[in-house]
């Protein structure tokens, strides 16, 4: 048979010489050039036109502390006298206990009743976004839905910021020009243990404060002071407490890394803390919160769409609003316990 005659096409070109390729058509690929061999040649117009990035519509927010201290202001005002820009509470102090026996022949001396009141005034808060026709026309994801979580989310933080910076002031002045001022225990170099606790609980408990929820008080502490209290491995320490002294098995406390209640507070792990070295010890009324009972008020902050008043309608916004103001009540209800800001190092 005879053989086959002509010459290869020009896109035949597996090279002659080492290294030795098949020769080849034009090869149409996906790309890019960097996972592909040299020959034979591939094209990847084609390729790049079609073969793209796919994208996960969900949309992540950011990491997200808990948001916690807003239900600590447990003091707000019930029966207002009428609307104003701030709230007045009133103090009367019992009278003093009498024990001394009284004489026949004389009348008791009346006595006086001392009061105070605090004032807590409220502010504006809010934001709002604002985002276009054109945006809202073209983004391959609903951006009404997005727009509308973050707003809310952000109204919560804000608030939950707002109560606790109320919790870090050192003192409170009352209408009778007299000054609170509020305990704080510990230091820079302590660690958050049991002594700090016990003597933080006894301290409330001088000062005739009432616990939360029946018979426990609360304290908030940061993720670090947490570990203190883990890492406190004296014999009278928490981790003794709950794990070398109970059954030791699997489903304790210490297996599933929970504080829970101990020496009578209800610890609570926040990472939303003005910083890791400080921790709230409270007892009920510790807290204050004000807002307006006005229509369209009250204790939570609105979501406020708001109308569409550009000529050609393009130019939506969603927002937050809140009238409100967050104070410490009874500086004798709020325990500050300061530690410090690191972990504990290994011993």
């Amino acid at each position: 048979m005879p053989a086959g005659t002509g010459t290869a096409g020009s896109n035949q070109n597996g090279p002659a010489t080492s290294p030795m390729y098949s020769p080849g058509e034009i090869v149409t690929a996906a790309g890019p050039l960097s996972i592909n061999a040299p020959a034979p040649v591939v094209d990847i117009t084609l390729g790049g036109q079609f073969v793209t990035k796919a994208y996960d519509l969900a949309v992540y927010p950011a990491l997200r502390p808990q948001l916690i201290f807003d239900q600590f202001a447990t003091v707000r005002p019930t029966r207002l006298t009428h609307r104003g820009g701030s709230a007045r509470f009133s103090f009367v102090n019992d009278i003093p206990e009498q024990t001394t026996p009284l004489l026949e022949n004389l009348d008791v001396d009346s006595v006086t009743l001392t009061s105070k009141a605090l004032t807590v005034s409220m502010r504006e808060y809010g934001t709002a976004v604002t985002n276009t026709a054109l945006l809202r026309g073209t983004s391959m994801i609903a951006m009404d839905p997005l727009i509308a979580e973050r707003v809310g989310y952000n109204a919560g933080l804000s608030m939950n910021t707002l109560a606790r910076t109320a919790l870090d002031a050192s003192t409170v002045t009352y209408d009778d020009a007299t000054t609170g001022t509020v305990t704080q225990i510990g230091g820079s170099t302590s660690y958050l243990n049991s002594y700090l606790l016990q003597t933080g609980v006894a301290t409330l408990q001088q000062s005739n404060v009432r616990p939360f929820m029946g018979d426990r008080f609360v304290c908030v502490i940061s993720p670090v002071q947490a570990q203190h209290l883990k890492w406190d491995t004296a014999d009278t320490g928490w981790r003794w407490m709950v794990g070398y002294s109970g059954d030791g098995t699997a489903g304790n406390s210490v297996f599933m890394g929970e504080i829970g209640t101990y020496e009578g507070v209800r610890i609570i792990v926040n990472n939303a803390m003005t910083d890791n070295g400080t921790a709230y010890l409270m007892g009920a009324e510790a807290l204050a919160k004000v807002y307006s009972d006005a229509p369209g008020f009250g204790p939570n902050p609105r979501t406020v769409v708001s109308p569409v008043v550009d000529k050609l309608r393009r130019y939506a916004s969603v927002g937050w609003y809140h009238l409100v103001g967050y104070s410490i009540f009874r500086t004798e209800s709020l325990i500050r316990i300061k530690t410090a800001t690191a972990f504990k190092p290994q011993e």
